[in-house]
Parts: C-alpha cells; sequence; structure tokens
C-alpha cells in the first residue's frame, strides 16, 4: 500500500507541474490504457471462461435469442469500462459514481441470475420436487424429504405439473371406475394414477394426487406393478348386465363419500341420453356405455331444460286452448241458459196468461148455481153481453187445463151465444161425465132448440137427483106447465124449491116463499070454503024443515 501510495504522490506532483491540457491528455489516455486491457481480459478470460455460460444461461432462462443476449453482455461490459475508469479518477466524485456503478451493475446481475426459476435443466432432469400437505402442494428445489411436513419429496415433471395447476383450481381426486385406463404419460412414461388400498387391501386408484376422501391417506403415484395387480383385481369382478336408471337425478351421479361417478351413459344419434348404473354395453346399439362427466351431466340437464320448456310452451298452449274452448262453451251454455230462461220466462208467461184466462173464465162465465164454480158467478143474462170474451178466455183456459170441467162448462155456457152446436157438444160431454150444472144446460137445449121435452124432463131429473138447482127449478116449471105427471104436484114442487133454495137459488127461494103463500091461502080458501058448504048445508036443512 505504501508503494501504491508512493507512486500515486509521484504521479500527482509529476503530472502538477505540467499544464492542465496535458494533464487531461495524460489522464485521458491512463484511462484509455486501463480500459483496454480490461477489455482484453475480460474478453480473453472471462467471456470465453465465463460469460459465454452466463450468457447462454440467460437466453435459455428468459427465452432471448443469443445475439440478443450478447449484446445485453457487451453493454454491460461497456459499462463496466467506463465505471472502472471513474474509480480509479483523480475526482472523488467521479470515484464515488464509479464504484456505485460497479456495485450497481453487480446487484443488478445478481438479481437478474436469482430471479431464474427453472423447474427443468436442458437435459430435462428436474430441479424441483413437490410435497403433499393437507392444505396445499408446495414446490421444494431439492429432492429428499421435507423437513416441516416429513414427507417425501417427489420430482416435477411435466404432467405433474398440469395435475398440480388442476388441483390449484380446486379440483379434487375423484375414484375411478372406468376400465379402459391410462396409468402412464405415454411420451415421458411417468405415472400419471394415484392409488391407495382400502382396509381389504385392494387397489383403489384416483386421477389426482392428493388425499383418500375416506381414509385421509395421502394418495401414492402408481407403479407398473400396482397397475398390473389393479388389472387383476378388476378382471376378477363379476360382469352383469347394467340396469337402466330412469331417474338419475335421485339415483345420484356420484358416490356422496368417495366423489366417484357410479352411473354410466349412453347417447342416441338424436342425441338423447340414457343412464345405466353400471358398465357395459347397450342392448340395441351395442355401443359400449361410458362413464358420466361433469359435461355430459350439464348438456343433459340442458337438454332436459329445454324439453321441460318445450312442453311448459306446450301445456301452456294447450291450457290457452282449453281455456279458450271452456270460455267458448261457458258462453254457448251462457247463451243457451238466457235463451232457456227466456223460454221458460216466455212459458211461464204464457202459463200465468193461461192461468190468468182460467180466473178471467171463472169471473165471465162462471154459473152462480153452479156448486163447483169459483167466485160468484155471472147470470145468463149477463153473460149475454160479455160472451165473446168469455169464449175467448174460457177457449184459452180449456186449452190450458184441459181435465178442469169448470172450465169446460163455463166455455159451453159462452158458447150458447156463439155456436149452439159446440154447446150441446160441450154439454153432452160433460153430462156422460155427471156434472151437475150441464144437466140444466143440456135439457134446455132439448126442450127448446129440440123440441124433445121427454128427454129435457130426464136430464132435469138426473140433475136434481145430484143437487143441481137449476134442473129442480127447471123441473117445477115443467110441473107448473103439466108436462111433469105427479101425485102431489104441490108437495113435489114445494120440496123441489125448498132444495134448491138450500143450495142457494135465489129464484128457488123467492118462488118457494111463493109457493107456501099458494098453499096456504088454498088452504085459507079450503076451510073457507067448507065453512061455506056448511053454513049452505045448515040453510037447506032449514029450509026444508019448514
Amino acid at each position: 500500500m505504501r508503494i501504491i501510495g508512493r507512486v500515486r504522490s509521484v504521479a500527482l506532483e509529476t503530472l502538477g507541474r505540467l499544464h492542465v491540457v496535458a494533464q487531461l491528455g495524460i489522464v485521458s489516455l491512463a484511462c484509455l490504457l486501463v480500459g483496454g486491457l480490461i477489455f482484453w481480459l475480460c474478453n480473453e478470460l472471462v467471456y470465453y471462461y465465463v460469460a459465454r455460460g452466463y450468457a447462454e444461461e440467460l437466453a435459455d432462462a428468459y427465452d432471448l435469442n443469443p445475439g440478443a443476449t450478447k449484446s445485453v453482455l457487451w453493454a454491460s461490459f461497456a459499462a463496466i469500462v467506463v465505471f472502472a475508469g471513474y474509480a480509479i479518477s483523480f475526482s472523488k466524485q467521479k470515484r464515488r459514481l464509479g464504484y456505485v456503478g460497479l456495485l450497481s451493475l453487480l446487484i443488478g446481475h445478481s438479481l437478474l441470475l436469482g430471479r431464474i426459476d427453472a423447474n427443468f435443466q436442458k437435459n430435462g432432469v428436474a430441479e424441483k420436487c413437490y410435497v403433499m400437505t393437507r392444505t396445499s402442494i408446495k414446490t421444494l428445489n431439492r429432492l429428499g424429504i421435507d423437513p416441516e411436513t416429513g414427507r417425501e419429496c417427489r420430482p416435477l415433471t411435466p404432467q405433474i405439473i398440469e395435475k398440480i395447476e388442476e388441483y390449484r383450481r380446486g379440483h379434487r381426486p375423484t375414484q375411478i371406475t372406468s376400465s379402459d385406463l391410462i396409468f402412464f404419460d405415454p411420451t415421458t412414461g411417468e405415472p400419471v394414477v394415484w392409488f391407495s388400498r382400502n382396509d381389504r387391501g385392494q387397489v383403489q386408484l384416483f386421477d389426482l394426487m392428493g388425499f383418500h376422501p375416506q381414509t385421509g391417506e395421502e394418495l401414492v403415484p402408481v407403479t407398473r406393478e400396482v397397475a398390473n395387480e389393479w388389472k387383476q383385481q378388476n378382471a376378477k369382478v363379476a360382469r352383469r348386465v347394467p340396469v337402466r336408471v330412469m331417474e338419475p337425478e335421485k339415483y345420484g351421479f356420484f358416490d356422496p363419500t368417495t366423489g366417484a361417478a357410479k352411473v354410466w351413459y349412453w347417447r342416441s344419434g338424436s342425441g338423447e341420453y340414457e343412464f345405466f348404473d353400471g358398465p357395459g354395453f347397450h342392448q340395441r346399439s351395442g355401443d359400449q356405455l361410458t362413464i358420466v362427466t361433469r359435461e355430459v351431466i350439464s348438456d343433459w340437464r340442458r337438454q332436459r331444460e329445454a324439453l321441460a320448456a318445450r312442453k311448459k310452451a306446450e301445456d301452456e298452449q294447450r291450457n290457452n286452448e282449453a281455456r279458450e274452448r271452456a270460455e267458448r262453451e261457458a258462453q254457448q251454455a251462457q247463451e243457451a241458459a238466457e235463451r232457456a230462461q227466456k223460454t221458460r220466462e216466455a212459458a211461464a208467461e204464457e202459463l200465468r196468461q193461461r192461468q190468468e184466462s182460467g180466473n178471467d173464465c171463472d169471473r165471465l162465465a162462471a154459473n152462480p148455481t153452479d156448486t163447483r164454480k169459483v167466485g160468484e158467478g155471472v147470470p145468463f143474462d149477463v153473460l149475454k153481453h160479455q160472451a165473446d170474451h168469455a169464449y175467448e178466455v174460457c177457449t184459452e183456459a180449456v186449452a190450458t187445463f184441459p181435465g178442469e170441467l169448470r172450465y169446460q162448462y163455463q166455455l159451453g155456457r159462452a158458447a150458447q151465444f156463439k155456436d149452439k152446436n159446440q154447446a150441446f157438444e160441450i154439454f153432452s160431454r160433460l153430462v156422460q161425465a155427471n156434472y151437475p150444472a150441464a144437466f140444466d144446460n143440456l135439457g134446455g137445449m132439448y126442450l127448446y132448440d129440440r123440441k124433445d121435452a121427454a128427454k129435457a124432463i130426464t136430464l132435469f131429473k138426473r140433475g136434481s137427483s145430484l143437487d143441481d138447482a137449476d134442473s129442480m127449478v127447471s123441473l117445477v116449471d115443467l110441473i107448473d106447465k103439466g108436462l111433469v105427471p105427479t101425485f102431489n104436484p104441490e108437495q113435489t114442487k114445494l120440496a123441489l124449491l125448498h132444495r134448491a133454495a138450500e143450495l142457494g137459488h135465489l129464484g128457488a127461494q123467492r118462488g118457494y116463499e111463493l109457493e107456501q103463500q099458494k098453499a096456504e091461502q088454498a088452504h085459507i080458501n079450503q076451510i073457507n070454503q067448507q065453512q061455506m058448504m056448511q053454513l049452505f048445508g045448515t040453510f037447506i036443512q032449514g029450509v026444508a024443515r019448514r
């Protein structure tokens, strides 16, 4: 250090005696010489023995072409030359800048090398390994035993990296039930299936690294021996005819404990799915059944939703058509009901009118002495003035109530002023039916219209026997005229008039009173006559004695 310091002092004294321009020229020349020397050393020693490998490593790590890597390296060497010149400068500020620059280049290249994190070497040898934990998968830089978990750190392979990424996306190991299985990657020969043994020693295969969903044991990559053992084990399983699963949603696509698929499917040419409870072949097509996947289930559910939507639309259309048809039928039924109601109302009105015609018939044509009359009745001379109206309403009453003989009789009374033949026919039918009041009317027509007194007397007698007051009065009238021979006419008349009066016949009441007066007067006259005869006899006897 003393020698260097003495040399430095001599150089500074020598330079101090020179002109400033000369000083700058000497310093620049010295920097060029030193830089050229350093460059030559770097080029000959560092580049050929260190830089070449360094450049290739950077090119491989960062996927750069060799020319670009060399350009970066030459630029770095140029920066080193510049900063090295500053480091030996007489200026304290430049020396600091040179030290900082060299230190920055050193740190930058160190960080550049430190960021290199390759999984594999150029020859394909894995530089890292992976360890399964209960919560995740971690990677280490050295094979062996993980000091934290005590588990074996297994080497990474391209296939394992893909499985790790799948695991990190949330997938978990699922038991494999398919017999058509690939155990090892066809290009690298690395295992792509993991296994575990159950309590009976049987091999259970899984499609991903991890832990057994039931026992919690870590799954292990298969070996050729395990693969052969599983094939022999699977060959011993008894084959059976798969049974179609009609309701796969209720049956369940996956085992709830292991997550393994337990349903196989077959898809027709039209895209329809059929599901079965085991492997085998479709009985109609002969196609091999395939185990379900989540994609298949999603497609099937979309089909079902589309079918359900189409069925819903068809049902809605049918319901709409049915509703429209029901509305039309209801409208038609309502219209029919309205028509029927109108018909019933019309019929009821007609019946009311007919019933009213019966009341009008009773009011306009009833016989006051008819024992079957309704109301007070009208005398014959009053009926004469309203015969037309009475005939009309009684005709309607007879049509409405053809079994009511009273309306027929009253129609006959009115018809005597309009159509005597019709009246005669009506009364004849009523006489055959023993309608009491009809005997007097028919007897009167025989007596006055047909001049048949004998038939009339017969009818009057039959009517009297049925308590018809008019027949009794008519018979009394014929007795007075001497047309009815009787043993005691006076007593017979009195008896008939008395019975007719009891039945309410006003004329009979008056006639009965009159006949009584006549009988009393005749009795008085008879007594007076007898007294006169006695006086006359006494007078004759006295004259004779003289």
